[in-house]
């Protein structure tokens, strides 16, 4: 067996070596934290959003809250006595 002038080491750069896939996943390793980078900056500007279950628009004696509670007692989400109970404490709020 003979050895070339560098020992073999001269055919880690003609391309046919495992450079090129290092290369590559280095590549796609830089590019997924560039992409998580992003993420959690957006995720951070974007702040935490308080959850709502009713609508903004829903206040104490607007009609749009009786709308709503007729359509909760329609769909049968609460009873009549709740229903009324509700509708007595919007008229109540509103003056």
């Amino acid at each position: 067996m003979m050895w070339d002038d560098d020992y073999g080491y001269g055919r880690m750069h003609d391309g046919s070596g495992p450079g090129w896939v290092m290369a590559l996943l280095m590549l796609v390793v830089a590019v997924a934290v560039v992409v998580a980078v992003v993420v959690v900056v957006v995720v951070l500007l974007r702040g935490a959003r308080p959850a709502t279950t009713v609508p903004h628009r829903a206040v104490a004696g607007s009609p749009d809250a009786r709308a709503i509670l007729k359509d909760r007692f329609a769909r049968g989400e609460i009873d009549e006595d709740d229903f009324r109970a509700r509708i007595r404490a919007l008229d109540e709020a509103g003056g």
